[in-house]
């Protein structure tokens, strides 16, 4: 078998994270938006910042649900015959 080239792009490259990696950098970025929005909130002249920053939140929310729904769900079955097998 031909030895790599240490010089070639190839897929090790990419940062691949688990599932448990991608909720705890979710956790630790949700954290600092709702800080950013607690510090802003009040604050004369912030609305389109801090209009963004709960955009951002809403949206790190919404990657989280997805993070931890069941891996294998098929949707519109019932509960009991969602996971693949």
């Amino acid at each position: 078998m031909p030895r790599p080239d240490p010089n070639a792009s190839d897929w090790s490259d990419l940062d691949l994270l688990t599932v448990t990696e991608a909720t705890e950098r979710l956790t630790d970025e949700l954290a600092e938006v709702r800080a950013r929005i607690a510090g802003l909130t009040g604050e004369p002249g912030a609305g389109d910042e801090l209009a963004a920053y709960r955009r951002r939140e809403d949206l790190l929310e919404r990657a989280m649900d997805r993070a931890l729904r069941p891996r294998g769900a098929i949707p519109g079955l019932p509960p009991s015959r969602r996971t693949e097998k």
